[in-house]
Parts: C-alpha cells; structure tokens; sequence
C-alpha cells in the first residue's frame, strides 16, 4: 500500500496507545469490558499495519522484478533485447550476400584488356564468392547512449580474412542529433548512405565508391554529429584512415559533410534535393582514384588513376531523386580535383549516374529521413502467406571519366585512368521480408590507354550476367 496509508495506520495505533495509558491509571473507575475493547483495536490495528508492510514490500519486489526482466522482440525476424525499464536495449544484425557471375568478352577486346596497365593475369573470371556477411550488434544503454559494433567478411574475388565495419559510441540526448565517435561507415552521397540491403542495384554506382574513397568509406575512425528535423538532413564528421590501414606518415585529416532536404506533397511522393562534400586537407602524400566496373565477382579494376601526389584534393556534387509510389528515379554527380604536389597542373575528373526503377507488384518506396535514404521493396504479400512477394524492374546508366590530358606523357602532367560507361539491367525479387534475389544484365565499355601519352587508346567492351542471393535479419 501508499507510504500515506501506513502513516494513517500507525497513527491509529498510537492513539489508542495513549487512550489505554489513562484506561490502565484509572482502572478502578474503567470496567474490564472497556478495557478488552481497547485491546482488541490495538490488535486489529497492529495486524492491519503488518499486513500494509507486507502488501507495500511486495509490490516494491514486483516493480523490481519488471524493471529486471528481459523483453525479446523477434519483429521481422530481427532479434531485440530490452530490460523491462528500457535503459538497455541489444539488437543482433546480420547479413549475407552471395554473388554469382559470368563474363562474355571477346578475343580482340580480351587482347586489349591485357593492354591496360595493371593486367599482368588478364581476364575476367566468372565464379561466385560472398560480396558481404557481416554480423554485430547494437543498441542502446541508459536511454541517451547508443552503441553499434559490426564485422564485416567477403570482398572482390577473394575473401577477406575480416574487417571492422561500424565500432562506435554515440550520444543522442539532444533531440534530433546524433553525436557519434568510433570507426564509422561515414555518411556520404545518397548512394552510399543506403544500406546495402536496400540498394537497387548489386553495387553501388563508381560515381558514388569514388567519391567516398577520399575521405568515408567502411570503418573510417570518424568523430562528429549527423541530425534531422521532419525534412531536413545535416551530417559533419572530421574522419582519419579506415580502420587497420597502414600509415608511413600520419593518419590523414578529411572533413565530410552531407545535407538533404525532402519535399513530401502527399504520403505517396518523396523529392529528396542533397549534396555531399568531402574535403582531404591531409591526403597523406598522395590520392588515388579507382573502382571495380559495379560488379565484383572479378577483382579488376579497370580504370585507375593510379598514385598522385597531393597537398590536398576535394569531392563535391549534388543528389537527385523522387519517388512517386512504386516509380523511383535517382542519380549523383561529382566532380574529384587534387592540388598536386610541384608545378603539374591540379587534375580534375568526373563521374555520374541515373537510374529508375518500378515495382511491379505495386508496393510504394519509403523514405527514411533519419539517413536521407530511401528504404528497402517490404513486400505486402509474402511467399508462404498466399502471395508472390514483390517484383522490381530497374535500368542505370553510368559515366565516369578519369583521364586528364591523357595525350601528355605523365611528366607532363597528363594522367591515363580511362572512361568507363556501364548500362545495368536488373530485376529483383523479394519473396519475404528478409530476402532477396537479384538478376542483372550489364554492358560496360572502357576506354584507356595503356600509359598518359601511349598513342593508342585501347577499347574494351563486354557483356555481363550476375544474380545474388541475400539474406538480412
């Protein structure tokens, strides 16, 4: 019972106490039956006090044991603890994506890619090997306090032994702001910044791994806040080298930063209108741009810079996209400019990308304002439960071009890293919540040459077939 009802209680007690005092003094003039009576309340009232301390305690050990208690939430098939006064919360995450592909490539576009600098074992190897399988957890403690640690295995070709991810803390008190310090996948363009089991395509556009190879990327020891109101997106972060990087010199010094704003007209529709920026005040002697032709069964890289010394270099361009229910379309612009070190000319390049894509089965896209991402296809009617789940179709077309006066030998500042064109023919099915297949079609097209200054250019054009399977809870 209430603290107050006890009082009462004890104060009835009392009271009677000093009513039989006078009924004992004069008991001459009191008769046994009075007397009696009086015991027999202070008895009542002694039990009644016993039994509210009785009462009181256990509810006191009931309260305790609901804040003590375990809740398990298995939404979505996504494992969750929490204590029973949620001061502590612990999510199991986890994901596997294993990717499958074969390569068609002619004989005198296979002569050329040997051509290319960097092929000294030429050739695209068809196979399958897992992209991604990642598993970690994340939470939060005494409500404020937020936590996330995630390891990551699978690359290009061949497997990685392992790698840091996500292993950070943050603060988020503030309301709308995370204040965030660890090694981070740190936020930039809108490509990357949606989660891998949500993007569109198998890889992420070479616009967009380009960009954040400067100073963001997976595991990069990061320190600064990301934030956001109903429409409006802002993220900052002061980052160093990836985790388990090697470093001759120092750590490097980058400052990357975000913003987005959404335009919602009705619940169907989202405009997302952004930028991404990242600024390498210490590139640590040298930067370097190159990627994979969006698909990574084979580990070639195919266009590549190659090392330039740098004082400082910088990546900046806008981010477009709009969904109308099931119609999305999305595409990034960047451009990459280095100040060289010495008297060569600063280079810049440039790369871009569009895509679109419908869900034929109807289900709208979700936007996530807390990333300025859009969220995966959640099927309505899943496989097992009298539905087909969801169907996608989706087209995109890349651009990226990484020559700089490539006709100039490169002392005299000319740089080959070569143009590369890809289309991307995907279809994607989701059966459940949790999985997903996906089907793609490319023909991608390089052009470099094998040296800055080499007279010819060599041309290399072939066709790709890929699928992955992905499992994520």
């Amino acid at each position: 019972m209430t603290l107050r009802n006890i009082l009462l209680a004890g104060t009835a007690l009392g009271a009677a106490a000093m009513l039989a005092g006078p009924a004992f003094a004069g008991s001459a003039a009191a008769s046994q039956g009075e007397i009696d009576a009086l015991k027999a309340q202070m008895e009542a009232l002694t039990q009644r006090l016993n039994d509210l301390q009785i009462q009181s305690g256990n509810e006191i050990k009931s309260i305790r044991e609901k804040q003590d208690a375990v809740q398990i939430d298995f939404k979505d098939g996504k494992p969750t603890f929490r204590t029973g006064d949620g001061l502590f919360t612990m999510s199991i995450r986890g994901r596997a994506h294993m990717d499958m592909a074969s390569y068609d490539i002619g004989s005198s576009d296979q002569t050329a890619l040997a051509a290319l600098p960097g092929q000294a074992t030429p050739g695209l190897n068809s196979g399958a090997n897992f992209r991604r399988a990642q598993l970690g957890i994340e939470g939060t403690f005494m409500r404020d306090w937020g936590y996330k640690m995630n390891y990551q295995w699978g690359d290009s070709g061949t497997e990685k032994a392992g790698e840091i991810k996500d292993l950070y803390l943050s603060y988020n008190g503030f309301d709308g702001i995370s204040i965030m310090g660890g090694a981070i996948k740190t936020f930039m363009t809108l490509d990357d910044s949606t989660s891998s089991n949500d993007i569109t395509f198998m890889e992420r556009s070479s616009a967009a791994n380009l960009a954040t190879s400067l100073g963001a990327g997976d595991g990069r020891m990061s320190f600064g806040a990301v934030g956001n109101t109903d429409n409006f997106y802002a993220s900052l972060f002061y980052t160093m080298n990836s985790v388990g990087s090697v470093n001759t010199s120092n750590e490097g010094s980058n400052i990357v930063g975000r913003v987005a704003y959404r335009i919602a007209p009705n619940s169907d529709m989202n405009i997302h209108l952004g930028a991404s920026g990242t600024y390498a005040m210490d590139p640590n002697g040298s930067v370097r741009f190159r990627d994979r032709p969006e698909l990574r069964v084979d580990a070639d890289r195919l266009i590549d810079t190659g090392a330039i010394a740098a004082d400082s270099a910088y990546v900046f361009g806008p981010e477009l996209a709009m969904n109308y229910g099931p119609f999305k379309v999305q595409g990034e612009y960047y451009v990459y400019d280095i100040d060289r070190t010495g008297n060569l000319p600063d280079p810049d390049f440039n790369s871009w990308y569009l895509q679109a894509s419908w869900v034929l089965t109807g289900e709208s896209y979700k936007y996530s304002m807390s990333s300025a991402a859009y969220k995966g296809v959640s099927p309505k009617n899943m496989v097992g439960a009298g539905g087909m789940g969801a169907w996608e179709l989706a087209a995109r077309y890349s651009s990226t071009d990484l020559n700089y006066n490539d006709t100039l030998l490169a002392g005299a500042g000319g740089i080959a890293g070569g143009e590369q064109d890809i289309l991307t023919l995907g279809v994607n099915w989701y059966p459940i919540k949790n999985v997903r297949t996906m089907f793609e079609y490319q023909d991608v097209s390089v052009k470099r040459r094998a040296a800055a200054g080499a007279a010819t250019v060599q041309n290399v054009d072939y066709n790709a077939l890929a699928a992955r399977i992905q499992f994520a809870f």
